[in-house]
Parts: C-alpha cells; sequence; structure tokens
C-alpha cells in the first residue's frame, strides 16, 4: 500500500563519506600568525594532493569555498597534521561538520599562512556560534528543508521547503503548514509549486506532525493524495492516493488511529479495481481475496485465514485460462502446484511436503507436451536432474548426494547423442576428470582436478582431433611444461616450463614444418634473463642476452665471428669481446678485446677496455 507520501526527485548531493588513508609524515613547519575568517563550505574533496613547505607532495583534503578566502582563493586545504589530530581524530571531526556544511552554516576558519611556500593549510574549523562569529551570521532559518516522505533534513537534501513562521488559524487553533517545491515545474521557471498543505498543533513544526485534513499535490499540480489526522497526530479515516493525471485515484482505505480498519482498494489507471482487501488493525481479514485485470476479469484468487494465505489459489492469464493453481497451508505452498502455458498445456508441476520445501518428482514439459526435464527433491534438497532435446534424446544428467550437492560425474549430450560434456564431482566441487567433445566425437578439452583445482595435465584438440596444447598445473597455477602444437601439422611449436604461473626456463620454438629449433629464450621468475639463441638453417644466426627484461647485447653469426677471431680478425675480436665483456665472461671479452687493440687499428677495442677499466677501478 502506497504511504503517505510525495513523489521523489532526483537532486544533486554531496557525498561525504570519509575514506581509511594513510597520510605522509608531518614535516617541521615554521611559525606564523594564524589567519582566521568566517565563511560558509561549498564542497569537500577528499583525499586530493597539496604541496608541503618543502615543495613536496602531500596527500590533503580540499575545502571548497562559497567566497574568497583571507588567501584570495576559493579553495584552501587540510590534513591530519595541520589541524594537530590523529588521522581518526581529524576524520571524525571533518564527518562532525558534514550536517552543518549540508544546511549551509557559517563556519569559524583558521588557516596557517597565504603567502608561505607550499599549499595553506587550514589548522582548525569550528561550526559560528553567536559568540564565535556574530549575530549576523546566527540568523534564525526562515525555512523548514524536507524530504519527499515529509521529514526534516538538510538543505542540500531537501526536496521540499516550508517557510516559516506559521500562520496562526485562530478558528482551527492550529499552524498551517505550507509545503513547496524546491525547483519548480520546468516551464515555470520562477514559479513556486504547492507540494502540500495541512494543519499542526506546533509552531515550529518540529516533529512534522499534522492534526486534521492533509493534501499533496504532483509537480504537476495534480493531486498526490488526501488524508486526515487525529489529535495524535495518527491517520484517522479516509486515505485517498491518485495517479499523476487528472483525478484518476490509485488507492483508497480507512484508518483508524493510525491502523488500516475497513476496506483498502487498489485501482488501475482506468478506474478498475485490481485487488479489493478487508483489514482490522492493520492486519489483512480473514476470507478471499481476489485480484483482477484491467477489464474486470479475474487474475488471481486466493484467500487468507490469521493473515497467511490459505487453501486453493489459483492465477489466470486475461483469456480466463488458468495460469497457475497451488494449495497454501500457513502461509506455504503444500502438494501439487500446477504452472500451465497460454494454450492449457501443463508446463511444470512441482511436488511440496507439509513444510514448504520441494519433495518427489518435479517435472517440466514443452508446449507440445513432450517431458524435457526432472529434478527429484527430498525435503528441498535435490538427488537427481535429467533434461531431455524435444527428439527425446537425453540432453543433461546430474546426480546428487543426501545434502543435495552434486556428486558423481555431470553430463550433458547434444541431440545427435554424442556426448558433450563429462564433469566429476565430490560434494559439489569439480574432483576429477572434466571432458568436452565435438559434436562430431572428437575430443575438444580435458582438465583435471583436485578438490575443486586444476591438477595434472590439460589437453586442448582443434575440431579435427588434433592436439594444440597441453599445460600441467598444480594447486591451480600453471606448474610444469606448457606445450604447443601446429594447428596444420600437428608438429610441436612452443614448450616453455612454469613454476606457480611464473614462465621459469627456456622457451623453445620450433619449425612447424621441419620441427627444427628456431629460437630458445630464457626466463627467469617471469622476467626474460640469460641469452637468448636464434637458430637458421646452419645453426645458430643470433644471440642475445638479457637482465630482468633488458636486452644488454646482441651477436649475430656468433659461430662464424668465433672462428674469425680465432684466425685473428681484429673486427671479430672486437664484436665477439665486446659482447663477452657485457654479458657472459668479463676475463674473456677483455682478453678478445686486448687481442683485437694489440693489432692496431682498432681504437674501438682499445676504448672499450679503457672505459671497462675506469669503470673497474670506481667501482
Amino acid at each position: 500500500m502506497r504511504k503517505i507520501t510525495l513523489r521523489k526527485t532526483t537532486i544533486a548531493m554531496i557525498c561525504m563519506a570519509y575514506p581509511s588513508v594513510s597520510y605522509l609524515q608531518p614535516l617541521p613547519q615554521e611559525k606564523s600568525e594564524p589567519i582566521t575568517f568566517i565563511a560558509q563550505i561549498d564542497k569537500i574533496d577528499i583525499g586530493k594532493t597539496a604541496i608541503g613547505k618543502d615543495m613536496k607532495l602531500l596527500l590533503a583534503d580540499r575545502f571548497y569555498f562559497k567566497s574568497k578566502t583571507p588567501c584570495n582563493r576559493d579553495t584552501l586545504s587540510a590534513r591530519p597534521q595541520s589541524f594537530g589530530l590523529t588521522p581518526k581524530a581529524y576524520a571524525e571531526k571533518i564527518r562532525s561538520l558534514v550536517p552543518a556544511v549540508l544546511d549551509d552554516r557559517y563556519f569559524y576558519f583558521t588557516v596557517d599562512q597565504c603567502d608561505g611556500e607550499g599549499t595553506s593549510m587550514l589548522t582548525d574549523i569550528e561550526i559560528c556560534t553567536e559568540a564565535l562569529c556574530g549575530a549576523e551570521y546566527m540568523k534564525k532559518s526562515l525555512y523548514i528543508w524536507l524530504n519527499g516522505e515529509i521529514k526534516a533534513t538538510v538543505k542540500r537534501r531537501a526536496e521540499l521547503f516550508v517557510e516559516l513562521p506559521l500562520p496562526f488559524d485562530k478558528e482551527k487553533k492550529l499552524w498551517k503548514v505550507v509545503g513547496w517545491y524546491i525547483e519548480p515545474q520546468e516551464g515555470n521557471a520562477g514559479k513556486k509549486r504547492m507540494a502540500f498543505e495541512g494543519y499542526t498543533d506546533e509552531e515550529s513544526f518540529k516533529q512534522q506532525r499534522f492534526i486534521g485534513e492533509l493534501k499533496s499535490w504532483y509537480k504537476s499540480g495534480n493531486i498526490s493524495g488526501t488524508a486526515n489526522y487525529n489529535h495524535e497526530g495518527n491517520l484517522q479515516g479516509r486515505y485517498d492516493a491518485y495517479y499523476d493525471e487528472k483525478d484518476k485515484k490509485a488507492e483508497t482505505a480507512v484508518f483508524a488511529n493510525g491502523l488500516i480498519n475497513g476496506e483498502y482498494i487498489v485501482y488501475y489507471k482506468n478506474g478498475a479495481i485490481e485487488s479489493q482487501r478487508q483489514f482490522v488493525d492493520n492486519k489483512i481479514a480473514d476470507g478471499e481475496c481476489p485480484h483482477y485485470y484491467e477489464d474486470g476479469s479475474i487474475k488471481q484468487q486466493h484467500s487468507y485465514l490469521n493473515q497467511h494465505l490459505e487453501g486453493p489459489a489459483f492465477e489466470y492469464f486475461a483469456d480466463g485460462k488458468i495460469k497457475e493453481k497451488s494449495t497454501y497451508r500457513q502461509g506455504k505452498v503444500v502438494g501439487e502446484k500446477i504452472i500451465y502455458f497460454p494454450s492449457g498445456q501443463v508446463r511444470l508441476i512441482f511436488h511440496k511436503n507439509d513444510s514448504g520445501n520441494d519433495d518427489g518428482v518435479s517435472e517440466e514439459y514443452s508446449e507440445e507436451g513432450k517431458l524435457i526435464s526432472t529434478s527429484t527433491y527430498k525435503d528441498g534438497k535435490q538427488l537427481a536432474k535429467k533434461s531431455w532435446y524435444e527428439n527425446g534424446q537425453l540432453k543433461q544428467e546430474e546426480i546428487f548426494d543426501s545434502e543435495g550437492r552434486r556428486d558423481g560425474v555431470a553430463k550433458e549430450w547434444f541431440a545427435n547423442g554424442q556426448i558433450n560434456t563429462a564433469v566429476s564431482y565430490k560434494q559439489d566441487v569439480k574432483d576429477g576428470s572434466a571432458e568436452e567433445w565435438q559434436e562430431n566425437g572428437q575430443p575438444k578439452s580435458l582438465y583435471l582436478y583436485k578438490n575443486g583445482k586444476l591438477d595434472g595435465e590439460s589437453k586442448y584438440w582443434n575440431e579435427r582431433g588434433k592436439l594444440l596444447y597441453t599445460t600441467m598445473y598444480k594447486d591451480d597455477k600453471k606448474n610444469g611444461p606448457d606445450r604447443r602444437w601446429s594447428e596444420n601439422t600437428g608438429k610441436m611449436i612452443e614448450e616453455i616450463d612454469y613454476v606457480d604461473d611464473i614462465k621459469n626456463g627456456m622457451k623453445k620454438t620450433f619449425n612447424d614444418r621441419t620441427g627444427k629449433l628456431l629460437s630458445a629464450v630464457p626466463y627467469v621468475d617471469g622476467d626474460l634473463h640469460g641469452t637468448e639463441e636464434t637458430y637458421g638453417p646452419d645453426g645458430v644466426s643470433v644471440i642475445r642476452c638479457y637482465r630482468k627484461n633488458e636486452q644488454l647485447a646482441a651477436l649475430y653469426k656468433p659461430t662464424e665471428i668465433t672462428n674469425r677471431a680465432n684466425q685473428g680478425d681484429a673486427a671479430a675480436q672486437y664484436e665477439l669481446g665486446k659482447y663477452l665483456l657485457t654479458c657472459t665472461d668479463s676475463a674473456a671479452g677483455m682478453a678478445w678485446l686486448e687481442k683485437a687493440a694489440k693489432q692496431g687499428g682498432m681504437k674501438e677495442a682499445a676504448e672499450a677496455l679503457r672505459q671497462y677499466k675506469k669503470t673497474e677501478n670506481q667501482n
């Protein structure tokens, strides 16, 4: 049933949730004369950056003001250290200011400086009092701010307002209360829209208590509700709620001292009755409770006893055919529950025990009357499940233990009868093999599980049954060789070892036609680290050395370079020496560079030696 409320509108609100953040340690601050001022806070941004007196970045909160500060800007920053508080105490203080910020109150601020190094920091904030700020900043509010439920709130979260002081009605001996929407209806800028009108016995309207008649309106001007309140402020007598269309009633009820007593009616927009119920002291009365479609035809039939659904219950399609039938006992469905297609064909059959739990075999049928699934239950716990295709072929089969957990092999089939998946479970957790096949009968994948985690060698095939890759797992992580094969030739094209999901060892790639090694790339803890070898028709074509993903050097045609170096080729000696010095063997590298330098004309080798020795001496 609808409350006596007004439709809510979406308005902008400030989110002031204060996060748990860590602030940098306080820096020594130069003493300066504090500056004080009075202002209103527009908003606070939590966890922004500021600049310390040492010109380093700090984590701070940024305050935005509705007017310029003495520092000639509309923002200042604050942090626990500037307030001399712990992070927890500072956060609590900022939270305590939020209601006053949202109510546009004035604050008394202290700031450390305006012209010094770094960002100006607030050192204290207090909500204005008359003694602290003066009477001009403590003017009594001329408005009461309300939310859509006609309850007091802060200004920035309000949807409605009431102007003060309230006029006193001498005849009624009550104060008249008129509520207005904060934002006018679009196209009526500057024109106030009345939200509600009523009376109260409190001059301040502090409790938002109504006495007598209350009327409320939508922003459109259409009436939204009428109600009456007794002298205790409780609903009394007739209550009517309306759709946002002229005089179209939505609900009607009768109240006695705040409780529904009598008939409660719900209407469609066309005026037809959707439901009609009787209440006693807010409790639904015993008896039938029909519901209707907009054309007046029956939609639901059920009865209540001791505030619970009791006895036969029916739901109907708009054409009058039964949609669902069941039996209730103390608010729970017991016995057989049947759901139908619009054609009248049975769709679902459930069986419930006296506790309202599924018990026995539940059946699902196609619209043509073919059985497409069964589920077996015992006191709400599933024991088995089967489903079929329209052609009668078994589609799915699952087995459960006495606690309703999947246990054993769950299988699925294609419509042609070919097995699709077979997954082993133990107490609802994958344990054993999980296999999948192509519709043509070829294997697609194989995964091995232990207590819900991948454990063992997994395999994956293409639709022609050719193996594409294998991966070893341990405790749900890659551990061991990971191998890939060519989809075209079936030859291995890649191999690498993993340790706890991280590459470790040589990643080898192979020619998909000849099977010859193309490259060997070293990994250590996931990083390229060591010597990579790339192979050509005549052997190793290039070697590269890495340190933590950074390439340090490369040597092309290393076999040829080594042979030429041994034959006295100074250029080859220089290339080989430079590579060895940088990558693998500094002593051998120096020896080759010295040989190259002694032959004369190899200034590069001499310079490389000089630079290396200089670096060694510095170290």
